[in-house]
């Protein structure tokens, strides 16, 4: 069983269980993407059998992306599975995906870590004082 995470568009996270000979289930969550994790975190069964970890890497806004990525880093390492990076494009057929990962041929990829790519510099501003 694998875990598909997609943070890269602002106010929406998507995640998916990937299981070999199985049509994947995207699920959308509304919000942002701090939401993810503790709804993840309710699936106790599917977490015990977990075999890797793909994320959508970006190219994506910089909260959004660096906070899927955060999760499937550390997912990735304290279950001691495969993490895989993907781009956007690469995650639009989530069918292809998922045999590629279940079977075992998109795992040679593999990393022991995903760097978020943004899609524009950070904006980082201090408050304005009234």
């Amino acid at each position: 069983m694998w875990l598909f995470l997609d943070t890269h568009a602002s106010r929406l996270s998507r995640f998916a269980w990937m299981e070999k000979g199985k049509e994947p289930k995207i699920i959308e969550l509304e919000g942002r993407s701090n939401v993810l994790l503790p709804k993840l975190a309710k699936d106790k069964k599917n977490f015990q059998v977990l075999e890797g970890v793909c994320v959508v890497a970006g190219p994506g806004s910089f909260s959004a992306v660096r906070t899927g990525v955060l999760y499937a880093n550390l997912l990735s390492r304290i279950k001691k599975v495969p993490l895989i990076g993907v781009m956007v494009e690469d995650a639009a057929d989530l069918s292809k995906l998922a045999k590629e990962l279940t079977d075992g041929s998109k795992t040679a990829e593999a990393s022991k870590y995903i760097a978020p790519i943004y899609d524009a510099e950070p904006n980082i501003t201090l408050p304005k004082h009234s």
